[in-house]
């Protein structure tokens, strides 16, 4: 499972540890007094684009996009 949540991006390899991990998040946030922008935030996404990288259950590969025009 992957998360993006703002601009904190959270890997988890199961639900239950991503469940984990996300509730861990959001309870420092609070704590912290800080909020994320909930238009910038994807919930148990199979990918997501972060940073120009593919970021998936299968792992971490360069965004195709990007290299696109290298490529032609």
């Amino acid at each position: 499972m992957v998360v993006y949540f703002d601009d904190i991006l959270i890997y988890s390899r199961s639900e239950k540890e991503h469940y984990q991990n996300l509730f861990e998040i959001i309870q420092v946030l609070e704590r912290e007094k800080l909020f994320g922008n909930l238009k910038k935030c994807t919930f148990f996404a199979k990918e997501v684009i972060f940073l120009g990288y593919v970021v998936s259950e299968d792992g971490i590969k360069v965004d195709d996009s990007k290299i696109e025009v290298i490529q032609s």
